[in-house]
């Protein structure tokens, strides 16, 4: 699927299931969403273990573009870093939810790996979340800002 579609399917998708902050995708047009949604992982991440996870975890990608968009606009606040790794759990409990019927194994799975992932990202995530966005959006921004500057 070409990365246009993805993005959409997957904003789409987050409104769907009404996710938790899924208001803060409309902010964007797909191409800057394409910019900022990075799969699953962090951006020092090389981009074919990224694709791996996220191939791996389909189901959370719907919850990771939520979680890239707020680390895109992170005010590098404890506690707004604090809520987003929260949410990136509490979302995944509620994508889990919604894909598996109680009784399917899969559903825990997800569950597991939503929890997982939210506790790494706690974990190791804040110095990520204290650096400047290097995406293609905030890269466009600061060329246009040095322009009116200079």
């Amino acid at each position: 699927m070409n990365r246009l579609k993805e993005i959409k399917k997957l904003r789409k998708l987050a409104e769907e299931l009404q996710l938790d902050n899924c208001q803060i995708l409309r902010k964007y047009n797909m191409q800057e969403l394409c910019s900022i949604y990075n799969g699953i992982g962090p951006d020092s991440f090389p981009d074919w273990l990224r694709e791996a996870i996220s191939a791996l975890h389909p189901s959370l990608a719907v919850v990771a573009l939520i979680h890239d968009v707020e680390w895109h606009e992170s005010d590098q606040s404890q506690e707004k870093f604090d809520e987003s790794n929260a949410r990136f759990k509490q979302n995944g409990y509620a994508v889990a939810k919604n894909q598996y019927a109680w009784y399917d194994p899969r559903r825990y799975i997800v569950m597991n790996q939503a929890r997982r992932f939210g506790n790494i990202c706690q974990k190791f995530g804040w110095k990520a979340w204290t650096s400047p966005c290097e995406c293609a959006v905030c890269e466009k921004k600061r060329r246009k800002e040095k322009k009116e500057n200079a």
